[in-house]
């Protein structure tokens, strides 16, 4: 049996060898014999023959897929990333947003020594040394009317060592960084607060920033508070006002031109002792108010209006070129840099937009 079990194994494996036809018929028929075989030769000798492998050389043989194509395929299939989620990550950063801004509260409150933010565990707030700083984020696309200009839509927070803060320049770098590095989620953000922004290919977006008070002191304050306690004018009898007709009355620089001759007549120290002095003061406000229904939401060829707000005091407006994304991660890992975003309320955003297409 020893003998007949070496010879019929040798020329089994020849003939895998040599890939004979015939074997391929008989293929099942081999392996019932070399099972058979094992099982006599397993009495005689501790040596046994491997059938799963002379079986699976066979198949090979014949074109079937072998255990390890089909284990490279699995690896294959492994190497697949999961596209990225950005509706997720905002959900993460709008929570990270609210737990950097109550760590920042706690250490400054423990500095000031104040026991209703004191925490028993000092694990709670973060390092002494870290800034934490608000922004306020626009964008705009020259592709589309209504948001060809600024639009705020999100609040950006950052914090960083207080060694990576040498001057201002590096300052602009750590926002640049951060903006760069969410420039995913503040897109889409973008269009959560105007559906416009979301037929606007990522790279045509153009973004800018300022800290929050520059924001609320230059632009909430005199575009939506203050617009909301005036009393309205309507536009044509501001236009009857300054003397405008047809086009003139949307065309900006007609409109301070008129202003400034109106404003020039009516100045006080150009009044006789004969004027009344009473009527002109009041017809001298109501050109003023006329210029400023007019004026508002209206912006000279070349420029933007929302730069325009605050004037030369609002110093902090700056915009961002971003960097690639790959950067943009590396230098937030190297320097430490953690952020959050959040979206504002979209009727805040509307009415931007609304303001940008009154005056196309």
């Amino acid at each position: 049996p020893v003998f007949f079990c070496s010879f019929f194994r040798h020329h089994t494996q020849v003939l895998v060898r040599y890939k004979m036809n015939w074997l391929g018929r008989y293929n099942s028929l081999v392996i019932v014999l070399l099972n058979v075989i094992n099982l006599v030769q397993s009495f005689t000798t501790s040596q046994t023959i491997d059938t799963r492998e002379i079986s699976t050389q066979l198949m090979a043989g014949f074109g079937a897929p072998t255990a390890s194509k089909q284990k490279n395929s699995k690896k294959k299939k492994g190497r697949k990333q999961a596209p990225f989620d950005v509706n997720a990550s905002v959900i993460r950063l709008e929570k990270n947003y609210d737990e950097m801004m109550l760590a920042s509260a706690k250490r400054l409150a423990k500095q000031d020594e104040d026991p209703r933010w004191m925490s028993e565990n000092e694990n709670d707030v973060e390092a002494q040394d870290t800034i934490t700083s608000e922004f306020m984020i626009a964008a705009r696309s020259s592709s589309k009317k209504g948001i060809d200009d600024w639009v705020p839509i999100g609040q950006l927070c950052v914090a960083y060592p207080e060694s990576s803060y040498h001057d201002e320049e590096n300052s602009k770098d750590v926002l640049q960084t951060a903006v760069s590095s969410y420039c995913r989620e503040i897109s889409y953000v973008a269009g959560m607060g105007a559906p416009l922004f979301s037929s606007v290919a990522r790279n045509d977006m153009q973004y800018s920033a300022e800290p929050v008070d520059s924001f609320f002191k230059y632009v909430y304050e005199q575009v939506v508070e203050e617009n909301s306690e005036k009393k309205g004018m309507s536009k044509s009898d501001a236009r009857n006002i300054l003397g405008l007709e047809g086009e003139d009355g949307s065309d900006k620089s007609q409109i301070k031109k008129a202003y400034r001759n109106l404003s020039f007549e009516l100045h006080p120290d150009r009044l006789d002792e004969n004027s009344d002095a009473e009527a002109a003061a009041a017809r001298f406000e109501s050109v003023q108010a006329a210029y400023g229904a007019l004026s508002s939401g209206l912006r000279e060829s070349g420029k933007s209006w929302y730069e325009s707000l605050g004037g030369r005091a609002r110093t902090d407006f700056s915009r961002i070129d971003l960097l690639s994304l790959s950067d943009a991660t590396a230098k937030m890992e190297k320097k430490q840099i953690r952020g959050a975003i959040m979206g504002l309320d979209p009727e805040l955003v509307q009415l931007f937009v609304a303001r940008h297409l009154r005056s196309e």
